[in-house]
């Protein structure tokens, strides 16, 4: 018995069940709440318009390759417009957590704001690549057609970025560790 949408192209119910997921792809993606909503939105319109075009793969990785595609055009189009990234305004998750206890969900919600603030102070160019591989569950092949880059370069961008998030939450962890000194 599937729990999905009862029809997989319905608008309403892929958007009921896959919203959220496709919502924190965006916010990861984009670095802003409302970017990432128009993002959202965005991409059920056009799944809208690629349901005849629907290949039948799972829709959870449709949808999150369209969510992906379009934010990699609005970063695109940002650094063409010169913007600055801005991440100021990167409202934590609301994940809903998979531990029983409180205590867990504390944990678990503090890991989370972790990593979003150490996403959120990699450069668009590492952490594009870097959430499509962990977030949306893309083959550096997907990743590197959505980026216009060769394979090589996705897994040197990756493993770089995977450096770089590291260093964020190592310094992250040394600053706190520091603090209770």
């Amino acid at each position: 018995a599937a729990t999905g949408p009862s029809s997989p192209l319905d608008h309403a119910g892929m958007h009921g069940y896959f919203g959220a997921e496709v919502l924190r792809l965006c916010r990861r993606m984009l670095g802003n709440s409302h970017d990432a909503e128009e993002a959202r939105s965005e991409t059920f319109l056009r799944a809208q318009q690629a349901a005849a075009s629907w290949d039948g793969r799972p829709l959870r990785a449709w949808l999150l390759g369209i969510a992906s595609h379009h934010c990699v055009d609005r970063l695109r189009r940002r650094a063409l417009e010169g913007r600055l990234f801005d991440a100021s305004d990167l409202a934590p998750d609301d994940l809903p957590a998979h531990a029983a206890s409180p205590l867990s969900l504390l944990l678990a919600r503090e890991r989370s704001g972790q990593l979003e603030a150490a996403l959120a102070v990699l450069d668009p160019k590492y952490r594009a690549p870097l959430v499509l591989r962990f977030l949306a569950d893309q083959s550096y092949a997907e990743i590197a057609a959505a980026l216009g880059v060769s394979e090589a370069q996705v897994a040197v961008l990756v493993f770089r970025a995977k450096a770089k998030l590291r260093e964020a939450l190592a310094g992250g962890a040394s600053l706190r560790a520091g603090a209770k000194r």
